[in-house]
């Protein structure tokens, strides 16, 4: 599955996503974030979870999609504030 966290008129300031790791199971983990936009293929599991936090006045968006192109979750939030997108698979 893809997760993608982007912003409109600021940068991303942090972006968690919940994922599947192997014999780990579900884990939640913070995403290296660098300007505004950031993605990532891991296994989702079966609740993909994605939380996007603007810097300042930037609006969040986030992505759930799996592997054929179906959109699972998709979300934006309102400037300066922090967007989940997530499902049930």
């Amino acid at each position: 599955m893809t997760y993608k966290a982007w912003t409109e008129g600021g940068n991303l300031q942090s972006v968690r996503h919940d994922y599947t790791d192997g014999l780990n199971g579900a884990v939640s983990v913070p995403a290296k974030v660098s300007g505004a936009s950031w993605s990532a293929r891991e296994d989702g599991g079966h609740a993909p979870r994605l939380k996007v936090a603007p810097t300042d006045k930037g609006v969040a968006h986030c992505l759930l999609m799996e592997g054929d192109g179906r959109v699972l979750d998709q979300r934006k939030g309102a400037a300066g504030q922090p967007v989940t997108c997530s499902a049930q698979r």
